[in-house]
């Protein structure tokens, strides 16, 4: 298993951004009211970040620590790598969306302050999201063998 590649994250951040885009085009020509982010969506992705960096952080306590490394469950090591990647991509995917609503409202000819600031807000959470996942996919990664090389200088290793 690899982290998850930066290439992935953007083609998944511009999906999102031009599928955002182009839903709240065709919402406001159909005469529908369009899509606002509410306030609680970015609050709401970065409370979701913070869970997984609390869920990943015994994994990266245990593989750490050479006393306590045999106690790792590697089956909850590997649900907690996964959920890390998925919420990386559905960080990027948030991302992409509040990019492509808070494009759409600076875009039109009279520009709602409130709206470009609960789209700035979900951006803002996005982000956090994705951060968590990177980090937490980085914790759960086996230090390198021991070589006499230290744990922070050499990024490779093993996903947990």
């Amino acid at each position: 298993m690899t982290h998850t590649r930066p290439v992935t994250m953007v083609i998944v951040a511009i999906i999102g951004g031009v599928g955002a885009w182009a839903l709240e085009g065709v919402l406001s020509a159909l005469g529908e009211p369009v899509i606002v982010p509410p306030w609680s969506w970015g609050v709401g992705l970065t409370l979701l970040g913070a869970l997984v960096l609390a869920i990943a952080w015994p994994i990266r306590q245990r593989l750490y620590s050479t006393s306590k490394r045999d106690l790792l469950d590697p089956f909850y090591a590997t649900r907690v790598v996964l959920l890390a990647k998925s919420t990386t991509v559905a960080g990027s995917l948030f991302l992409g969306a509040a990019a492509g609503v808070g494009v759409f409202f600076l875009t039109r000819p009279v520009v709602a302050e409130d709206t470009v600031w609960s789209s700035a807000s979900a951006l803002l959470g996005a982000i956090l999201l994705m951060g968590s996942g990177l980090v937490a996919e980085r914790w759960c990664t086996l230090p390198p063998d021991s070589t006499g090389e230290s744990v922070l200088e050499a990024p490779g290793g093993e996903i947990a």
